[in-house]
Order: C-alpha cells, then structure tokens, then sequence
C-alpha cells in the first residue's frame, strides 16, 4: 500500500495552526490584584520574571489537532494498494453448455461463475433466463480487480445485447460453444401475432379494412398475422399485449388492463392530448398517444372509416397500424457471437494496456477522516465548556 494526495495545496491550510497558539497565549486566567502590605518595602525596580505559558494545553493540542486534520481532508488523501495475482475467473453466459466449457478450458483453480445479476457460482445454480449480457459484462469489468484474468463461454448465438459492442478494460478469453441463449419476452422475427380486436356494433364495418391490412402484411412474407376480431363483451387472452378498441369508450377493466403494461388503439378521439405521432399530407394529426401507468394509449382523432380517417386507404397504412400498436422498432440485441467478438480486439488490447500503467486500486480516505474529525471537534467542545476549578 502507498499513500498519496489528490490535492496536496490544500496542506497550505496548516497555516492556520498559528490561530489557537495565539488565541491560548493573549487569553490569560485573569488575575485580581490584592494588595499586601509587606510589598511596599520590595523596590519597583525588581521586576518579577516572565515566561510564556500556555493556559490549558490539552485543549491547545486538541486545537492544532483538529486543524492539521481539517488540512489533511482538504489534501484529498488516497490508499493505493499494490497490484497482486488475482484470481482468474471463467463465466458461462445461460445457453451454453458448462461441461463442454469445461473440456476446452485450461484453468486450474479457476473461480467458475453464471453471466447472470450476481454472478452467482455455476456449482450451486443453474440459469436458464434471459440476461443483458452487454450490462454483465461492463458490470464484471468494473469489478473485477486489474489484471484478472477473465474468460467467458458464450452459445453461438447471443442475446442480451444494446446495439453496441462491449468495450471492457480486461482482456478477454472469448470462447464460443455451440448452443443459444434463452429468448426473452419480446416478438422475435417469424413468430405470430395476433391482432386482437373488440368493436361496438356500430363499427363492424371497419373490420373489413383491418383484414385487408391484415392481409397485406402477410403478403410482405411467410403468414405470420392474425385477426382476432370479436365484440366488446369478450374477454382479452391473457398472453394479449395490445388491442384495437373500435366504436366505444373504454371501460373500467380495459383501462385497467392498461395500466397494467397494455397498449390500446382507440378511435374516434379528436379531444385527446396525447403527443403526436402521425400525421397526414396537410399536417393534420391523425393519431396521438400518451402513457397510462405502465402501458399507452394510442387515440386515432377520427372514426375507423375512409370518410374520417381517409389514411386507411392508403397503401403505407397496415405498416402504420402496426408501428402505433409495436411503438418504434428496438434495437437489436441479438447477433451471433463471432460478429461480437471480432469488435473486441483493439479496444479491448489499448485498454489494457492503459489499465495496467494504473494503479491496482485506489480507496479514498476521506470518510475515515471526516468522522474523526467530527469526533475530536465534541471532544474539543467537552473540553472547552468544562468548569474549571478554581486555582
């Protein structure tokens, strides 16, 4: 361990120490002249000796205590510890297999570890969720001490991801296995959905131009689409995220059901105040949206028909309707593990590199010193307001 100071000009405040040393040599214990008759035969001319003394010491001390303390913590002080062999740590991200990691792995005395929140051992649990792997990674290279070295065992495809390459400081052991990780809640490309709709009597008619957008969007690929169309008294599927509510105000229960994470697309609101997000030729909104608790409410300023909503005859419209419904398109955090690997390299080796001109870890002092300091200033006071007896 070293010791040093971030910022050794604030040492400069010892000079303040010079204040309390003053302050106990002018303030004197005052002393009441008694006159003694025997003292009128010494001669004026005999001076009594003086000599500098400090009235309470202890209390002076504590003073020019405090104080260098106080210009200490001013100083920013730090403990550098020395950089030491550490332990070297293997990770195995949910997908890929832990014995076959195993058979390709050369590390005696490794400590084994789940890419998962905690990063809990592999011999105790298993993982079998979906994880941000980008987020775990950044948070195991910002824990790990400098120089451990860190291998991880990812499936052939990974997920988890946030559109950007992880930029670590360790250097890092890829190793691929065959295997994917686990798929989260999210619609992957080429699964089904389901459009489900509930509609008033009145607005039955529109069903036909919902189906047509239906059928479009089929059209694009391999049938991936359905329309769940049904009055409003039916009840919603449990595994429904959003819905298209025609003709009516929304109930209690859907409002709820909103609220609660679901996305509704309810027409004929021109009084909505929501943001919006689409717009016709003129500029005119067409749509608006606005949270409710955890879901959103997407508001069509215009009844489900082309003489209110011409926008439904165009050809753009079924991608439209599916925009409002999906909100816009996440980025992908999904790619196979070669493509993630090959962007690690050079960031990762400068990196590196620049970490091992670092020191190993820097702990600050300053809490250690604040309360000590708080600490000798209620000594300090004790001291100072104690009565003292009388000489």
């Amino acid at each position: 361990m070293s010791f040093a100071l971030l910022a050794p000009i604030g040492l400069t405040a010892l000079i303040a120490l010079v204040l309390p040393i003053l302050i106990h040599l002018v303030r004197r214990i005052e002393l009441r002249t008694t006159d003694f008759a025997a003292l009128r035969w010494i001669s004026e001319r005999v001076r009594p000796r003086r000599r500098i003394r400090f009235e309470r010491p202890w209390l002076l001390l504590l003073r020019l205590f405090l104080l260098a303390l106080l210009a200490l913590l001013l100083a920013r002080p730090v403990m550098n510890e020395i950089a030491t062999a550490n332990r070297a740590w293997v990770v195995v991200a949910p997908g890929a297999d832990p014995s076959a990691a195993r058979a390709t792995i050369d590390a005696p005395g490794a400590d084994w570890r789940w890419l998962a929140p905690g990063f809990p051992p592999i011999e105790t649990t298993s993982v079998s969720r979906p994880v941000p792997t980008a987020s775990l990674l950044r948070e195991l290279d910002a824990q790990l001490p400098r120089g451990a070295a860190l291998t991880v065992v990812v499936p052939s495809e990974i997920g988890g991801l946030d559109g950007e390459r992880p930029q670590l400081s360790h250097a890092i052991d890829w190793r691929v296995v065959p295997g994917r990780m686990p798929l989260g809640e999210a619609v992957e490309p080429g699964d089904a959905v389901t459009l489900a709709v509930r509609y008033a009597p009145s607005s039955q008619p529109a069903l036909k131009y919902l189906g047509a957008a239906v059928s479009a969007l089929n059209a694009r690929g391999p049938t991936r689409y359905s329309l769940d169309a049904q009055p409003q008294d039916v009840a919603l599927d449990s595994a429904t995220r959003d819905v298209i509510w025609l003709g009516a105000d929304l109930p209690p229960a859907m409002t709820a059901w909103i609220e609660a994470g679901g996305t509704a697309l309810v027409d004929h609101q021109p009084q909505s105040s929501g943001a919006p997000v689409w717009r016709d030729a003129d500029g005119d909104v067409l749509a608006r949206i606005e949270s409710r608790g955890r879901g959103r409410i997407v508001t069509l300023t215009g009844a489900f028909s082309p003489q209110t909503l011409p926008a439904l005859l165009d050809a753009d419209f079924p991608q439209r309707l599916l925009a409002l419904l999906q909100g816009p398109e996440a980025a992908p955090t999904r790619a196979p593990a070669d493509v993630v690997r090959a962007g690690q390299g050079t960031a990762i080796a400068t990196a590196a590199a620049t970490a091992s001109a670092m020191p190993a870890s820097t702990k600050p002092l300053d809490p250690w010193l604040t309360m000590l300091v708080a600490m000798l200033f209620l000594i300090e006071r004790v001291v100072a307001t104690r009565t003292r007896a009388p000489a």
